[in-house]
Formats: structure tokens, C-alpha cells, sequence
């Protein structure tokens, strides 16, 4: 048997020549496993495909709905109809008219009314601010009245101040307050079956 000898010289040529090789063989086998990978997944949905039940079944004497229709359709137009609505402003609500209303008057004394000029103002209209009050077993509206003087000599016109709320910018009073203290935490009654029991009092 004869062996071929191995120049030393060309010894570093041909490991390049086959680490080469060895990569261009590994590029091939990751592509063929690619492909063998793609063509699998491919059977398995022709099987299922083929052999699964499916979840949709057309019945064959049900027409399509892509059938052409050999009668004509006429398109009519719709008729333009304008809608018109009004709108409630916001703000809040004025209490109902069927409460009964006690009217307190607040006017400034008698010296205020006197004018820096020596005449005496003269009342030039009055403003009403509405607020929920509650005495025992009634519910009603107390009106607080105030005045707005004026002169003729042309200064600023002079307002009633307005006794201070315990709550501001609100529309009940302290006794309505601790109507609903009491009944909410003493009596444990349900805060809006109360209010409403109020309402429709």
C-alpha cells in the first residue's frame, strides 16, 4: 500500500482549503434543513386541510350571495331631513315652585343709605339667592333678599351683604346639613332614600 507524503510546505494551504470546504458544507446543510423544515409544515396543513372536520359547511342548494341578479335595481335616494334639537344651559337648577318660600330680608341700615353727597339713595333693584333649609318634618326654600341702592349723583351703587354660609357657594343651610348628619349616622338611613323622601315630601 503506498502513502502519499505531505509536502510541509503546502500543509497550511490545504487546511484553508478544507475549513472551506467544512463551511460551504454547513451553508448547504442549514439551507436543505430550511427547505425540509418548509415542506413539512407544508404536508401537515395539506393534511388538516384534507382530513379536519370543518366549522363552516355551505349547503349546496343555498344560493350565493355573488349570484347576479337578472332584475334590475333601482337606487333611491335618501330624503335630506333636517333635525333641530334645543339644548339645556348648564347652571344650576332653581328650586321647584311648589316650595314654600320664607322670605328674609337683609337691608343696610339706615346711615348707609345716606350718599356721600347728602342725598338719600333710593332702592334700585333687589337680588334673590335661593337656599334648601329643612325645619322638622316641612321642607322649604328660604329666600335671602338683599337690596341695591343707588344714586343719582353717580357713585357706585351700594349692596346688602349677605350673611356668611356654612358651607359657600351651596345652596342648603346648617340645619339642613344637620338634618343629614343626624338622620345618615343616627338614624342609618340611606343618604339618597333620604333626599329623596325630601323631594317628594
Amino acid at each position: 500500500m503506498k502513502t502519499e507524503l505531505i509536502d510541509v510546505k503546502k500543509l497550511p494551504e490545504t487546511s484553508i482549503n478544507k475549513s472551506q470546504e467544512n463551511s460551504s458544507q454547513e451553508k448547504k446543510i442549514q439551507t436543505q434543513q430550511i427547505e425540509i423544515n418548509y415542506l413539512k409544515e407544508k404536508i401537515d396543513y395539506l393534511i388538516r386541510q384534507q382530513f379536519t372536520s370543518k366549522s363552516e359547511k355551505l349547503n349546496p342548494n343555498q344560493p350565493t350571495l355573488f349570484d347576479d341578479n337578472e332584475e334590475s335595481v333601482e337606487v333611491v335616494e335618501d330624503e335630506e331631513i333636517e333635525i333641530t334639537f334645543k339644548r339645556k344651559k348648564g347652571g344650576r337648577t332653581s328650586p321647584p315652585a311648589d316650595i314654600p318660600r320664607v322670605r328674609v330680608v337683609h337691608d343696610i341700615s339706615e346711615d348707609e343709605k345716606i350718599c356721600s353727597c347728602g342725598d338719600t339713595m333710593h332702592r334700585v333693584k333687589e337680588v334673590i339667592s335661593e337656599q334648601y333649609d329643612i325645619v322638622p318634618a316641612k321642607f322649604q326654600v328660604i329666600q335671602n333678599v338683599r337690596f341695591i341702592y343707588g344714586c343719582r349723583c353717580g357713585v357706585k351703587p351700594l349692596t346688602t351683604a349677605l350673611a356668611p354660609f356654612i358651607l359657600p357657594k351651596t345652596q342648603v343651610t346648617a340645619s339642613f346639613l344637620a338634618t343629614i348628619a343626624v338622620q345618615k349616622f343616627e338614624d342609618a338611613l340611606p343618604l339618597v332614600q333620604y333626599l329623596a323622601n325630601l323631594y317628594f315630601y
